[in-house]
């Protein structure tokens, strides 16, 4: 019975010591895990075109004449 209660012992100390996290020492509201590895200010997609060759749709839009006349006699 003692060497039940020691291996029950054991595995819960071992559970309780895997559950802590490796963030709980940090410091809050300091900088993240990367100190060091960028600068202050992070270039994100810098120099990067994203729409490069992309076709632009070139079209006309409707005349909007008659609905802004629908919505001044909608509002009467």
């Amino acid at each position: 019975m003692k060497t039940l209660a020691f291996t029950v012992l054991l595995i819960g100390c071992t559970v309780a010591v895997g559950c802590i996290s490796p963030e709980s020492t940090r410091v809050r509201g300091g900088r993240g895990a990367d100190v060091g590895n960028r600068p202050k200010v992070a270039d994100m997609h810098d120099g990067s075109e994203p729409f490069w060759k992309t076709p632009r749709l070139e079209t006309s839009h409707p005349p909007l004449e008659s609905a802004r006349q629908a919505e001044q006699l909608s509002r009467q």
